[in-house]
């Protein structure tokens, strides 16, 4: 039997063949037994057997006194000692990963003690799954076990790291009522996650009880000083590390506080170019006896060297008694950055000769110096043996190669056989970001051919499945996605493949791919909802847009700033004017999060769209920061829909001061002016652009056909089809008058009679490129049309209204969003 077995007879695994049961065994034998077991258990497969052994005993379910045993401690946490089987079981489940296992068996144990489900948060931590962590202190609750002093700090941790406002001020709520508003620790915590959660406010305000109560500590000025630097506070937190110094060191403290107290407002200085402030907090660093602390010595060089001081630097860098790759960056960069590039090449020269590891900040400080002195072949060389260490390169790497013509020259100097992936994607990247796509498909066809091919990686894919989002390529993008699907190389990256076909299949305008594309992944990080959101308001599909945003929610993913931009962005385009505005009254309310000027931007849209232009103007006046050009671009278009001169004059005046103005603003004014018939005020905006040395783009849409891609500028006539795109446009004009469709000729921007501003409007770029495709594509075949400029209303209604007799849906995409045309919807 079970009982009678020698330990070091059998393993653990063949004990259970012996059918054992508890009513043969006695109860007071019996725990020991499992304990020992217990103890043994190398995998979570093996603690599960055990687990289910103990169940059918019964033994779980007898009163704590008669199961106390003396299980061994944690290997990780010796000084916890599980008291019981039950603990005993969650301890084994801990040790051996399982928390999941773990959670199901101490929401089982009466009573389960706070330690278990700390540790059960603390691994959740550990493992990066920070929603889990606050469902485990949630379900803790729910269990009846009240969180002590060690397991608020956690969770706070976990809010500010999503960032969770939400969260985090609902346990907030629960430190209050469970008396724990005057623990130190936990008021520390709190003011961290609020900072972390962007409302500075509430941060300053816990930081402000915990000192009229007398209780903080150094803790809690770094989290205070942390937060403000991080706000951008630069000023207040140095005031606020000087009063630190004056009051803290009454306080009981420690070496680790004080290095953190140093690093943290280091930034700060630099980012202010605050010389005697810098020099001020070096001398504390050598009163305190921090200085030779590696990270304040770090953080002191890139101050000095941000504060144009790079004697003290070097100073700095010379007497610290130990380096790592940090320190030499830091100088390597500082030199850099000052011009001195002569110093920078020679201290990178040293750290060769010294066999420093260079990473990728090292290799672009000397490659960005080498570009900024014009020397391409330098910088050139230096960018292959950073590839050839094996080094990988950054954003700020391929920028710094490109930022000199010479590049692709020089990169095309290097013979097929040298070239491998990252000197690949490095140039498709370079050439997908400035906006040569075409030069970026070609690479990547030349990359993939034989004889001497090189299979591209995840960030190739997604450089190439920009150029085609770019250039409105479907038909190559569908090939990439087609390409990956055969190779299975790239299922390690799946989801950040698959967030860039959403976003390549979005912007080509099949917004139902990009959501099959989504609905595969098994995986989905916030990237991937939020793309997808973006993708059904860029297409009008605006309750589509908030259904995803509402599952993401449910999902555990809580939305950000830049999440509610793309709502905002949905609601405006999609005309939900009060589900907009009522979103961006919960960024703050529901969520803490402060509406940048992009968000007021959207809301003044939402509220011109509604007819409410004096609220929009009202809104820019009561902005808590000052208005930024996207702010004043957003009323200029409002006043453009509403034909406010006035109004429109005081935003284009902004403009020109900020020196923001382009041609999309004056060109806003003009047609203002030349809606309400003031022509000689076009003719002024007219000539102080051309004084101005501003050109207006011409419009030019680009159609793909069967043979290719077309483009056509306004009354583009260069075509070998001219003759029989206009000859089409004539009839299709005539058959949709006949249909009740009215030419808006105030979209015929020019001071000439009714009927040469109907000639005007048909030669407008997107109706030549509608004719072409109507001409050579196949009937039922989309037809997919790109626009450099917003399309003109007079074009959408003669979409709307050509849509109608034609057998062919018409996707048009602008600059800021897609137009759809089907069955004249």
């Amino acid at each position: 039997m079970l009982l009678n077995l020698p330990k070091a007879v059998k393993p653990i695994g063949v004990w259970f063949l012996s059918g054992a049961r508890a009513a043969c065994i006695g109860v007071d034998v019996y725990p020991s037994h499992f304990a020992s077991l217990l103890k043994e258990c190398k995998s979570a497969n093996t603690v599960h057997q055990i687990h289910q052994q103990i169940i059918a005993s019964g033994l779980l379910s007898l009163p704590t006194p008669l199961l106390s045993v003396s299980l061994p401690a944690l290997p990780s946490e010796p000084f916890i000692s599980p008291r019981s089987l039950g603990t005993g079981v969650v301890a084994s489940y801990l040790a051996c990963g399982a928390t999941d296992y773990a959670l199901l068996v101490l929401e089982r144990v009466t009573p389960s003690p706070a330690v278990w489900w700390n540790l059960l948060i603390r691994e959740h931590i550990k493992q990066g799954r920070l929603d889990s962590a606050i469902n485990v202190s949630c379900r803790m609750l729910h269990a009846g076990t009240r969180p002590d002093h060690f397991t608020l700090p956690h969770v706070l941790k976990a809010c500010g790291e999503l960032p969770s406002y939400r969260c985090g001020s609902a346990f907030h709520g629960l430190i209050c009522c469970n008396g724990f508003e005057s623990n130190v620790f936990i008021c520390n915590a709190l003011v961290a996650m609020y900072s972390r959660c962007g409302s500075l406010e509430e941060a300053s305000m816990i930081f402000d009880e915990i000192t009229q109560r007398g209780i903080d500590d150094v803790i809690s000025w770094n989290s205070i000083v942390s937060a403000h630097v991080k706000s951008s506070n630069a000023w207040t937190a140095l005031d606020l590390f000087s009063k630190m110094t004056l009051i803290v060191h009454e306080k009981p403290t420690n070496e680790r506080s004080d290095i953190i107290s140093i690093v943290n407002i280091l930034p700060a200085c630099g980012s202010l170019k605050a010389a005697p402030q810098t020099k001020e907090v070096h001398g504390n660093a050598i009163r305190n006896g921090t200085f030779p602390d590696v990270f304040v010595g770090n953080a002191l060089i890139d101050a000095y060297a941000k504060c144009g001081l790079m004697e003290n630097a070097v100073k700095v860098f010379n007497m610290m008694e130990f380096k790592d790759v940090v320190s030499w960056n830091a100088v390597v960069a500082g030199y850099s950055q000052s011009g001195n590039f002569e110093a920078a090449f020679e201290l990178f020269k040293n750290m060769r000769k010294e066999n420093i590891p260079l990473d990728v900040v090292t290799w672009t400080a000397v490659i960005a110096g080498y570009s900024q002195r014009g020397c391409s072949h330098e910088a050139l060389n230096v960018f292959r043996q950073m590839i050839f260490s094996g080094s990988l390169p950054n954003c700020v790497t391929i920028i710094s190669v490109l930022s000199f013509k010479a590049a692709r020259s020089i990169f095309d100097d290097i013979p097929l056989e040298e070239r491998n992936v990252v000197t690949w994607t490095v140039m498709i990247g370079g050439h997908a970001q400035y906006g040569d796509s075409n030069d970026a498909l070609k690479l990547f066809v030349e990359m993939i051919s034989e004889p001497y091919g090189v299979a591209p990686n995840a960030y190739t894919i997604s450089c190439i499945l920009m150029a085609c989002a770019h250039l409105a390529a479907i038909r190559i993008g569908k090939q990439i996605h087609a390409y990956v699907l055969r190779h299975h190389r790239y299922e390690s990256s799946a989801y950040f493949v698959a967030n860039c076909l959403i976003d390549m299949y979005s912007k080509c305008g099949d917004v139902d791919t990009a959501r099959h594309v989504f609905d595969s992944m098994s995986q989905k990080s916030a990237i991937s909802w939020t793309s997808m959101m973006t993708g059904y308001g860029m297409h009008g599909r605006g309750s589509e847009a908030l259904d995803i945003f509402d599952k993401m929610r449910k999902a555990g993913f809580v939305p950000d700033d830049i999440t509610f931009l793309v709502v905002l962005y949905a609601c405006s385009h999609c005309g939900m004017v009060d589900q907009g505005l009522s979103y961006f009254d919960s960024m703050s309310a529901d969520y803490g999060l402060t509406p940048r000027a992009e968000h007021y931007a959207c809301a003044i849209d939402l509220l011109a769209r509604s007819g409410r232009l004096d609220k929009a103007w009202k809104t820019v006046k009561d902005m808590p920061m000052e208005p930024t050009a996207v702010v004043w671009v957003a009323l200029l278009s409002a006043c453009r829909v509403h034909s406010n001169v006035e109004l429109a004059e005081h935003a284009l005046n902004k403009l020109v001061e900020m020196n923001a103005e382009n041609d999309g603003s004056y060109t806003l004014i003009s047609n203002i002016y030349a809606t309400a018939g003031r022509w000689k005020d076009v003719a002024r905006i007219r000539h102080l652009m051309k004084k101005s040395g501003i050109k207006k783009r011409p419009g030019c849409s680009w159609v793909q056909g069967q043979k290719g891609t077309a483009s056509f500028f306004v009354g583009d006539r260069s075509h070998p089809l001219s003759p029989q795109i206009y000859a089409l446009l004539e009839s299709l004009i005539d058959r949709i008058k006949a249909m009740g469709y009215v030419p808006e000729t105030n979209f015929a921007l020019h001071d000439v009679d009714e009927e040469e501003k109907n000639n005007l409007l048909v030669e407008h770029s997107e109706k030549l490129a509608l004719a072409y495709g109507l001409l050579t594509t196949s009937p039922g075949c989309p037809i997919r049309i790109t626009k450099n400029l917003r399309v003109c209303g007079d074009c959408h209604s003669a979409f709307t209204y050509i849509s109608k007799i034609v057998d062919h849906e018409i996707v048009v995409r602008d600059p800021s969003r897609f137009h759809h045309f089907k069955n004249a919807l």
